[in-house]
């Protein structure tokens, strides 16, 4: 079933403006005597030389002379915590960022004043590889996202909440819902923690703003993961801040049903079927959350009228008839599989849906007839789904398998995107050229507007 996808938000859409620098030559935070003051010798110094040119040059090269300078340095007097510091600077600049957290480590150890000056360092280079994942995240490249963001972690631990929002978005796209569960639950720490308190005001009422959408995505991830009662926990502590939210309640009743609790979850159901002047939107959610407790009378009764209301929104009548079809309303879904064929033609279980209705209505002939047209299909397009972006517009993401064109050959699919009462927004062309026979090719298709989008539906254009 196409559920909705208004839960996991991408949260990446700005870089992180780099708030301060590290200290020039290190030592010059003071902080008392304690452990082995740093020294500079000859070593340090042409490190540091090295150090300031990578950084005002962009000539990475020098790095690799700074870290050879700092190490000789080391070498030569392992006690002095100065060739440490400037052998993790380099390491950063390196991108060698374990090895520089060691480095760092030890620099503190032989010298704890060296603490703000390493905060610092660590943080410049934890700005430095959150806005590097920016761009592999919004290409959809998760793997290499997370990997950047892992590294400002390790760089920067559980001080900003900015990278393990992205590390939950990353590892959930990755369906690594431990990791991403654990991600938003130090994000919500730290949101929640004393770092938000530290942090300056427009910092710290960005942190706080952000704490209603990370609280909605672990709830939506513990309960993907059937760790019901801790979803359910979460729901109500966020339903405690948001109480008009209709897709939490409705997501809360779907965790009571899956939980062995059909009671509760009727009851908040009944609540919300009898509030007064829904949104489509809130009906889709709530016929989702009917879909998944069992209840596909009425979760079809929920999306027929989002489809009724917006005829062109494809997963309205897609789950529409995936709600008859579960329920084995045979009559209703014949004339709604037939909707649906009109509407997504490319989409092979479209036809699957149709036959069966036709099958268990006595229409063989006609049954037999979908079936083939949905076998002889010279292409597919499978797993669409749409993210709206809150500030308006949204992404189509899916993939195009090819059955029987000519490899290399080009696919054009015209996205066309509706608003909740099922106006036209416009529309987005995407040409995706056709892999070898049996193989998928991904597509990624981007509306922009300043208008919310709900809906979309797939048109052929050649």
């Amino acid at each position: 079933m196409n559920k909705a996808r208004f839960g996991l938000a991408f949260m990446a859409a700005a870089t992180v403006a780099v708030a301060g620098c590290a200290s020039g030559s290190g030592g010059s935070s003071g902080g008392g005597d304690e452990g082995n003051r740093p020294e500079e010798n000859t070593h340090t110094r042409s490190a540091q030389l090295f150090l300031t040119q990578a950084q005002t040059m962009g000539d990475a090269a020098r790095y690799d002379q700074a870290y050879e300078a700092a190490v000789q340095s080391i070498q030569t007097e392992p006690m002095n915590p100065l060739g440490f510091f400037q052998a993790g600077q380099a390491e950063v600049g390196r991108g060698n960022y374990e090895a520089a957290d060691t480095l760092f480590e030890k620099a503190l150890e032989l010298y704890p004043a060296y603490e703000e000056d390493v905060g610092l360092q660590r943080e410049a280079a934890w700005i430095d590889l959150f806005n590097q994942a920016i761009e592999p995240m919004n290409q959809g490249n998760y793997q290499e996202g997370v990997r950047l963001l892992e590294a400002a972690e390790e760089m920067y631990p559980s001080q900003r909440p900015e990278a393990l929002i992205n590390l939950g978005v990353g590892h959930a796209n990755l369906n690594n819902m431990d990791a991403a569960i654990d991600a938003y639950s130090s994000a919500l720490d730290v949101i929640r923690g004393p770092a938000t308190a530290a942090a300056d005001s427009a910092t710290a009422a960005n942190w706080r703003e952000s704490e209603a959408s990370v609280a909605f995505n672990l709830a939506n991830l513990l309960s993907q993961a059937e760790r019901y009662e801790e979803a359910a926990a979460e729901y109500r502590a966020y339903l405690e801040n948001n109480p008009g939210d209709v897709s939490a309640q409705s997501n809360l009743a779907a965790v009571f049903a899956s939980a062995g609790q059909p009671d509760s979850a009727q009851a908040i159901y009944d609540d919300l079927l009898s509030q007064p002047n829904l949104g489509m939107r809130d009906l889709f959610n709530i016929g989702v959350g009917l879909y998944q407790s069992g209840v596909f009378d009425r979760a079809a009764e929920a999306f027929g009228t989002v489809a009724e209301t917006a005829p062109e929104n494809r997963d309205a009548v897609y789950n529409w008839a995936q709600s008859l079809y579960d329920g084995e309303d045979w009559e209703g879904l014949v004339p709604v599989g037939q909707r649906l064929v009109e509407l997504d033609p490319n989409n092979s279980n479209s036809y699957t849906l149709l036959a069966k209705a036709l099958i268990e209505t006595g229409q063989e002939q006609e049954a037999v007839r979908m079936l083939e047209t949905g076998r002889d299909l010279p292409f597919t397009v499978q797993d669409t789904q749409i993210r709206p972006d809150p500030a308006g517009g949204a992404t189509v993401t899916g993939q195009l398998v090819n059955n029987t064109l000519d490899a290399g050959s080009t696919v054009t699919l015209r996205f066309h995107f509706s608003a909740e009462d099922g106006a036209e927004l416009g529309t987005t062309d995407v040409r995706i050229p056709a892999p070898d026979a049996g193989m998928a090719e991904v597509f990624r298709a981007e509306f922009a507007s300043t208008e919310t989008v709900m809906g979309y539906y797939v048109q052929v254009v050649n």
